[in-house]
C-alpha cells in the first residue's frame, strides 16, 4: 500500500465567487488532456468554497459529479485546478442577481478563452464547451458586464493553466 498526500490551499476554503479550469491529464502521459470550465456561486442555497465544488466533481451523486459523469475512468487521470476569486459572496438577503449574472458571464468568457487557446490542438478536449446559443440583443448587452481587468485575469488564468507543446 502506498501513502498519498493532497495539499489544499487555504484560499480554496473561502466563500467567494470564483471560476476555475480543471486539467485532467492521463496518468500514462498518453492520450488526450481533458479540460473543464466551471464556477461557484450559482447555487440556489449560496456559494460553496471551491474545494467543496472540486470534491463534488468526483462524487457518486450524478447531480454534482460532472467530471465522474464525463470520464468513464476518473482514476486514470491526475488533476490540477486553476481558479480565481472574484469577490466575497453577498448576503443572500441582498440583491444577488447582478453577482450571479457576473459569475455566469465570467464562466462563459473563460470557456471561450479556453476554446480559443486549444483550437485545432488534438491533444486537448474541453468537456463542456460553451456553444453560444442565440440570445436576444437585450440579453447580449446585459452580458457585456466584464471590465478589462477581469478579462485580463481570465486570459492570465488560461495562459498559466494551458501550456501547449
Amino acid at each position: 500500500m502506498e501513502i498519498k498526500s493532497l495539499k489544499i490551499s487555504g484560499d480554496s476554503t473561502k466563500r467567494e465567487w470564483a471560476v476555475y479550469l480543471l486539467i485532467a491529464t492521463p496518468k500514462t502521459k498518453k492520450g488526450i488532456i481533458k479540460l473543464y470550465v466551471g464556477k461557484v456561486g450559482d447555487n440556489r442555497k449560496g456559494c460553496n468554497p471551491i474545494i467543496s465544488r472540486i470534491g463534488n466533481h468526483f462524487s457518486y451523486n450524478k447531480i454534482h459529479s460532472q467530471i465522474r459523469n464525463k470520464l468513464n475512468n476518473p482514476e486514470e487521470y491526475n488533476y490540477e485546478y486553476f481558479y480565481c476569486h472574484f469577490g466575497k459572496y453577498d448576503d443572500p438577503t441582498k440583491n444577488i442577481v447582478k453577482s450571479k449574472e457576473k459569475i455566469n458571464e465570467l464562466e462563459r468568457e473563460l470557456n471561450r478563452k479556453v476554446q480559443a487557446k486549444i483550437i485545432n490542438n488534438p491533444n486537448y478536449q474541453l468537456l463542456n464547451p460553451f456553444i453560444g446559443k442565440y440570445v436576444s440583443n437585450f440579453k447580449k448587452q446585459s452580458r457585456n458586464i466584464l471590465d478589462e481587468s477581469e478579462m485580463a485575469i481570465l486570459q492570465k488564468l488560461t495562459e498559466q493553466a494551458i501550456l501547449l507543446t
